[in-house]
């Protein structure tokens, strides 16, 4: 079963004409969907992994305020209800302690997995949305559902762009001697995202759109109904804005 599917893989990724003359779009939306939502496993994974690189990198610490003590006015209102006070009221000064900046990076970009998840997802329906809009007018007919399904089988191709970004950000950072002041650490954040991004990022984007195109081409070309031109000119129209949008 597993060769199968690796087989069925390598045919979609490298001969997409073959594959869905197998796996007719308008009949493989299922399929297509379970590709996707496998698709953002891997992505939400990758991203994990480079949040838990980033916070290896970092060794600094930050002061964090736990605990304020009240005003003396919001303290004598308890006492004149012959109520116990609260802790802030017994303390005369703030309690702090020490946070690893890594670890609070860590846990914000893990907090951000559902996003990366479930925005693959709904990258999905917006790209076919777009792909089914531009093929309507380069004369392509069919149904939404089947270029809902030649999408999704697409989607693998992104993984292109997920593995060269993810080794292009941690080639970025392994050049990169991290301030253990945090202050000074912020300031190398600030400079870090102003990169428009690396070239290996250029490459994967680049890449794995025009590799989505491909496939989307020959998915129109059998699902739509359609002449290969005007298949290959719709996915060729969403592949270049897709891309100049991965670069935004």
């Amino acid at each position: 079963m597993l060769r199968d599917a690796l087989h069925d893989l390598r045919t979609l990724l490298f001969d997409p004409g073959s594959f869905f003359e197998t796996h007719p779009p308008e009949r493989s939306l299922a399929g297509a969907a379970v590709v996707v939502v496998a698709v953002a496993a891997v992505t939400s994974v990758v991203f994990a992994a480079i949040g838990e690189y980033m916070a290896a990198q970092i060794d600094a610490t930050v002061t964090v305020t736990r605990l304020e003590p009240w005003p003396e006015s919001t303290c004598r209102s308890f006492e004149e209800m012959n109520t116990s006070p609260p802790e802030p009221c017994t303390i005369d000064e703030p309690r702090t302690e020490q946070v690893s900046v890594g670890a609070r990076l860590r846990d914000a970009i893990y907090g951000r997995l559902p996003t990366v998840f479930f925005g693959t997802l709904l990258g999905w329906l917006l790209v076919a949305v777009a792909l089914h809009a531009v093929g309507a007018f380069t004369g392509s007919r069919g149904s939404f559902g089947a270029t809902l399904a030649v999408t999704g089988w697409a989607t693998p191709a992104q993984l292109v762009q997920t593995v060269l970004g993810a080794a292009g950000l941690v080639f970025l950072l392994s050049g990169v001697d991290f301030a253990s002041d945090p202050e000074l650490l912020a300031d190398q954040f600030r400079r870090l995202t102003n990169t428009t991004g690396t070239a290996l990022g250029v490459a994967g984007a680049l890449v794995g759109t025009a590799w989505q195109a491909y496939i989307w081409a020959h998915g129109l070309h059998e699902g739509h109904d359609a002449t290969f031109g005007s298949a290959a000119a719709a996915s060729g129209v969403v592949a270049v804005l897709l891309f100049v949008l991965s670069l935004a």
